[in-house]
């Protein structure tokens, strides 16, 4: 009777086939978090670049004169003033939407809101600011 001695050198193709499923799963587990993070990042970029613009026009609205912001009539009405929706960038998310609001509250006190909205059903975001000018400043 004849004992084979195989020698333990090198690999068994089960230790092969056990070594590629295991990187293929930590690959595979790999790429889906890679996805997921870039992901997170372009929804976190569009909501700065959207947040920013907002806040820009937010802020040329508070640098106007008084006079220069349109009254309305009757007092506590809103009405639209600019559509800034071809602003917004490109990268942003579709469909997109900014609009500027005034509302004249009284002689001496207007209502300026900047209203931005973008991305459709679940990943739907607005920004909204909103603020009092005042005749001899802003208030907030």
């Amino acid at each position: 009777m004849s004992i084979n001695n195989y020698s333990d050198k090198g690999f068994a193709i089960v230790e092969l086939l056990v070594t590629i499923v295991t990187i293929g799963i930590i690959f595979s587990a790999f790429m889906t978090t890679f996805t997921t993070i870039q992901n997170i990042n372009k929804k976190a970029s569009d909501v700065q670049k959207a947040n920013s613009l907002a806040f820009e026009k937010t802020q040329t609205y508070e640098n106007k004169s008084f006079s220069s912001i349109p009254v309305f009539t009757p007092y506590g009405t809103l009405n639209e003033v600019e559509d800034f929706s071809s602003q917004i960038p490109s990268t942003v998310h579709p469909p997109r939407s900014g609009k500027v609001y005034v509302s004249t509250i009284s002689p001496t006190l207007k209502q300026v809101i900047v209203w931005l909205e973008y991305g459709q059903g679940n990943a739907k975001q607005t920004i909204q600011y909103s603020n009092l000018i005042q005749r001899n400043g802003v208030g907030r």
